[in-house]
């Protein structure tokens, strides 16, 4: 075995958490690079309320028609599915079996997998219980530029700006809390830093979850920031309403000066 599957041998898993439109998928595709980690598609565990076990639990994660593509990218029938549901006896149960059941089909080589689904910030201090040892990455982006992703709507479309706001402010708030909570528990990474200064920053990422940096994992990864024409989205007093709103929590990471 390589030496550094033996050293991750042992180790934790980690998610990835924040808004919706943040970065989370092109750091999940580029961690999943590293031969020792495996991540699935989002899982949306953590993301709902009703308690694990209960009818509206299950029918939130056996109907949802997204959940299903899902599982069908990570090699899960719905049999399978099922199976696991019925025999977990708590969020973090399922999480085993099912990450068990991917890495073996996907990704044998793998010694330890990783998760990545922004909506589960709203468990994120279930997750912190469940699983004590696990680590968290918040990948932040600009505000107007995530309410700019949601009013163009390739993946998730709100229009309304209370409501694309109050994506991006509350993944924030739940991180907020839990970092003063188990503030060695929880990396933020800007997704700006990040796609601008791609190596020095995934360093800083796999040395936070104790993985070593290889640079051959990732020959050919261009990345570039995205920035979204504004003034073709927004009127210049929705523009002011997006600073008014994300603005206090904004200014934390540099954005709006």
């Amino acid at each position: 075995m390589p030496k550094s599957q033996m050293q991750s041998k042992g180790r934790y898993p980690f998610f990835i958490l924040g808004c919706v439109r943040s970065g989370t998928t092109l750091l999940r595709d580029v961690l999943r690079r590293h031969p020792n980690l495996a991540s699935p598609e989002e899982t949306h565990f953590y993301r709902w309320a009703d308690p694990f076990g209960t009818e509206g639990s299950f029918r939130n994660l056996k109907n949802n028609p997204v959940l299903k593509m899902h599982r069908e990218l990570d090699g899960i029938s719905e049999n399978e599915f099922k199976s696991m549901l019925a025999a977990s006896t708590s969020r973090a149960d399922l999480y085993r079996k099912y990450m068990r059941r991917y890495m073996r089909v996907t990704k044998p080589g793998a010694v330890r997998w990783f998760d990545k689904t922004p909506q589960n910030v709203y468990g994120a201090a279930m997750i912190a219980a469940e699983f004590p040892k696990a680590k968290f990455i918040h990948i932040v982006r600009n505000p107007v530029n995530v309410v700019s992703s949601l009013r163009i709507g390739k993946v998730v479309k709100v229009d309304n700006l209370v409501g694309a706001c109050s994506y991006w402010n509350e993944a924030v708030e739940v991180i907020s809390v839990l970092k003063r909570a188990f503030p060695k528990r929880v990396y933020e990474v800007r997704y700006e830093d990040f796609t601008r200064d791609f190596h020095h920053e995934l360093k800083k990422v796999l040395d936070f979850v104790g993985e070593e940096f290889v640079g051959n994992h990732y020959k050919g990864i261009v990345t570039r920031t995205t920035e979204h024409e504004h003034g073709d989205l927004f009127t210049a007093e929705e523009l002011e309403t997006i600073r008014v709103l994300c603005g206090p929590l904004g200014e934390r990471y540099g954005y709006f000066r």
